[in-house]
């Protein structure tokens, strides 16, 4: 894993490991990924190797909420499986922030309908995250992560001219996020609609 690291950044490229183990992502962060999606049974003393790693964290939170919903579907061994993961997950979640591992903003999205995204901030202020740090997991830190930090992620003269904007104030309520009425993507204005 340590080489196929080495020459992703040798080709520079991101790494990023869809794991939930903590032994596999123990490794994973050992061999230098960039980041890991999921990590629903990572344990302290893994996200602690993470944050001293720089290793970034995508919790993916709403895969295993909106899995939750129609647990009935699944096979019994699918079913056993993913309430393991959802009930891992929180406790992880909560760990991770508390020691302060990067996490960056993923949500799985094919696990659910498309355009539900923004549901993951409620799920991570809900599971103790600041809502501004929240917000920044989405913007400047998924910029870092990605490498693009130079163009995207913040506001600031030079940078593409990536814009949303929703009712009231997200840090305020972060389910505000949810209610996009206005957006701009490379200055360009995408969508401007009446506030909701």
């Amino acid at each position: 894993m340590a080489r196929l690291v080495d020459e992703t950044h040798r080709l520079r490229k991101k790494v990023a490991v869809h794991c939930h183990g903590d032994e596999a992502g123990k490794e994973a962060i050992k061999a230098g990924v960039d980041s890991i999606e999921h990590g629903s049974f990572l344990k302290p003393a893994t996200l602690t190797l993470m944050k001293q790693k720089g290793t970034y964290l995508t919790p993916t939170l709403l895969a295993s909420d909106w899995i939750m919903k129609k647990i009935g579907q699944y096979p019994p061994a699918i079913q056993a499986k993913a309430k393991a993961a959802t009930d891992a997950r929180s406790e992880m979640f909560r760990n991770a922030v508390r020691i302060g591992v990067k996490i960056s903003f993923g949500t799985d999205a094919a696990v659910f309908p498309h355009g539900q995204n923004a549901k993951e901030f409620a799920l991570m202020t809900g599971l103790g995250m600041k809502p501004i740090d929240a917000l920044l997991s989405a913007t400047s830190v998924d910029a870092e992560l990605l490498g693009v930090a130079n163009k995207l992620g913040t506001l600031e003269k030079g940078k593409l001219a990536d814009i949303i904007a929703m009712p009231g104030d997200p840090t305020a309520d972060i389910t505000a996020t949810e209610r996009v009425f206005f957006v701009m993507k490379d200055g360009q204005i995408v969508k401007n609609e009446p506030k909701l």
